[in-house]
C-alpha cells in the first residue's frame, strides 16, 4: 500500500511538472506570437482629392469678321495683336500703288474752278475738307470706299497754279456739275487707297485660321459631334505688309459675345446636365473656367455642350481648339493600396492595427479603382459612411492599415 501511494505521488508530481512545462511553453509561445503580430507591416491612408471628369475637345465660336485685301499693294496696320478697338477705328490702310496722277490733276483744276466761281481768292484761308460727309456718318452708312481720300498729296491752293485758259472748260460748267465731277474723281482716287475701319467694337487679331465661316456663333444648332469632328484644315497666316488681292489682313472679334463648343464622346456622361447649368472646365496651363450651358446638341451616342462665357477671352482667343476636361465632381478622400482590402461578412474593408498585435476590421466605400490603389470615401466629420441602410465608422487618416491582411490570425481580430 505504501509502495502504491509512493508511486502515485511520483506520477502526480511528474504529471504536474509536465503540465507546468506545457503551460510555460504555451505562455512563451503566445508572447512570441503576440510580439510577432505587433510587427504587421502597415501604412497610413493618404488624404487626396478625387476628380470625376469628362475629357473634351473645345472649339471657340465667335461673332467675328475677317477683312481682306481689295487689291495688290502695301498695307499699314494701326492696331497691335489683341488690341481692343472702338467702332470706326482705322485698323489698317491699303495703298494699291496705282497711278492716280491724272485724276488728281483734274481734281485740282476742278477745285480751282469751284473757288473761282465762288469768288475765293488764292490767299484766302480755307480749311480744305475732302471727306464728303462726317466720318461717323460714313461708317454708319457703310460707305467705306469714301472714307480715305489722299488729300495730303493734293495742292490745296490750286487757283494760283492754273491760268484762266487752263480752267476755261471747267469754269463754263455750273457749280452743281463741278461738285458732281469732284465727288466722282474723289471716289476714283479712293479706289486706290482703302481705309479698313472697325465695324463694331472688338479685339483685333492677325491669327486667322481660315475656318472662320465654319465657327460662326449665329447658328448653334449646326455644332453637332459629327460636325465638329470633320477634319478641318487650320492655317497659320502671318501678317504681311505686301499683299495681293483677296489676302486676309486681320480679324475683328466681338469679345463680349462668344461661346465654347465642347464635344462629349458618351452622351450618358451628361445625362444630368441641362441648359442654364454652371459648368467647370479645366484646360492645361490655365485656371479653371466657369460658364453656363447655352445649348445641348446630342444623340444616343455622343453630344456637344455649348457654353456661354463672359471672361477668359484673352487667354483663349489665339487658338481655335483646346483640349480639356469638364469637371463633374471633386471629392476629398483617402487613397490606399489595393493589397489592404479584405472581404469579411460580405463587406469590403481593411484591418486597422490596435495595441498588442490585435487588429480591428473597418468597412470602406470604394469610390474609384486605379491600378494598384483605390480611392475611398472618408465619410462625414465623424468618419461615418453609409453602406446600404446602415452607417459604419470608416478609417481615419491616423489609422495604421495592415498591408497584407492574410498574415492576420483570426484570433487576433477584435471584431
Amino acid at each position: 500500500m505504501k509502495n502504491f501511494l509512493k508511486k502515485n505521488k511520483y506520477f502526480i508530481r511528474r504529471l504536474f511538472a509536465l503540465l507546468l512545462i506545457l503551460f510555460i511553453f504555451i505562455f512563451i509561445y503566445r508572447i512570441i506570437r503576440g510580439n510577432r503580430n505587433n510587427d504587421y507591416k502597415t501604412i497610413f491612408p493618404t488624404l487626396t482629392t478625387y476628380e470625376k471628369d469628362i475629357n473634351t475637345k473645345i472649339f471657340n465660336l465667335y461673332d467675328d469678321k475677317v477683312y481682306f485685301s481689295k487689291g495688290e499693294g502695301i498695307v499699314v496696320f494701326n492696331a497691335s495683336e489683341g488690341q481692343k478697338v472702338p467702332l470706326g477705328y482705322e485698323v489698317a490702310y491699303l495703298n494699291l500703288m496705282g497711278d492716280v496722277s491724272s485724276f488728281k490733276d483734274e481734281l485740282n483744276k476742278i477745285d480751282a474752278a469751284i473757288k473761282l466761281k465762288k469768288g475765293i481768292k488764292p490767299n484766302d484761308d480755307e480749311k480744305s475738307n475732302k471727306f464728303s460727309n462726317d466720318i461717323q456718318d460714313l461708317v454708319k452708312d457703310k460707305k467705306y470706299e469714301k472714307i480715305y481720300y489722299d488729300i495730303n498729296s493734293m495742292d490745296s491752293s490750286g487757283v494760283q497754279n492754273f491760268n484762266k485758259q487752263e480752267l476755261e472748260e471747267y469754269t463754263e460748267l455750273s457749280l452743281e456739275t463741278l461738285e458732281s465731277k469732284k465727288n466722282e474723281l474723289e471716289e476714283n482716287i479712293s479706289k486706290y487707297n482703302y481705309s479698313y475701319l472697325s465695324e463694331f467694337s472688338g479685339v483685333v487679331t492677325y491669327k486667322i485660321d481660315g475656318n472662320e465661316e465654319y465657327f460662326k456663333i449665329d447658328d448653334l444648332d449646326k455644332f453637332t459631334y459629327d460636325y465638329l469632328n470633320i477634319n478641318f484644315t487650320f492655317s497659320n497666316l502671318e501678317m504681311e505688309t505686301k499683299v495681293k488681292e483677296g489676302d486676309p489682313l486681320f480679324k475683328l472679334i466681338n469679345n463680349l459675345r462668344w461661346n465654347l463648343a465642347c464635344t462629349i464622346d458618351n452622351s450618358k456622361d451628361i445625362k444630368d446636365y441641362k441648359v442654364g447649368d454652371l459648368v467647370k472646365i479645366q484646360i492645361e496651363d490655365m485656371k479653371d473656367i466657369y460658364g453656363s450651358i447655352a445649348q445641348i446638341n446630342k444623340n444616343e451616342k455622343n453630344a456637344v455642350i455649348i457654353v456661354s462665357l463672359d471672361r477668359y477671352f484673352e487667354e483663349m482667343y489665339s487658338n481655335r481648339i483646346h483640349k480639356g476636361k469638364i469637371i463633374v465632381e471633386r471629392t476629398k478622400g483617402y487613397e490606399i493600396p489595393k493589397s489592404t482590402l479584405i472581404t469579411r461578412d460580405n463587406m469590403t474593408g481593411v484591418f486597422v492595427q490596435e495595441i498588442k498585435g490585435l487588429v480591428k476590421f473597418v468597412p470602406v466605400e470604394i469610390v474609384k479603382e486605379y491600378k494598384d490603389t483605390v480611392f475611398i470615401n472618408r465619410g462625414n466629420k465623424q468618419s461615418v459612411i453609409m453602406i446600404g441602410d446602415k452607417s459604419y465608422k470608416t478609417v481615419t487618416v491616423n489609422d495604421a492599415l495592415v498591408i497584407n491582411p492574410k498574415t492576420v490570425d483570426e484570433s487576433r481580430i477584435l471584431n
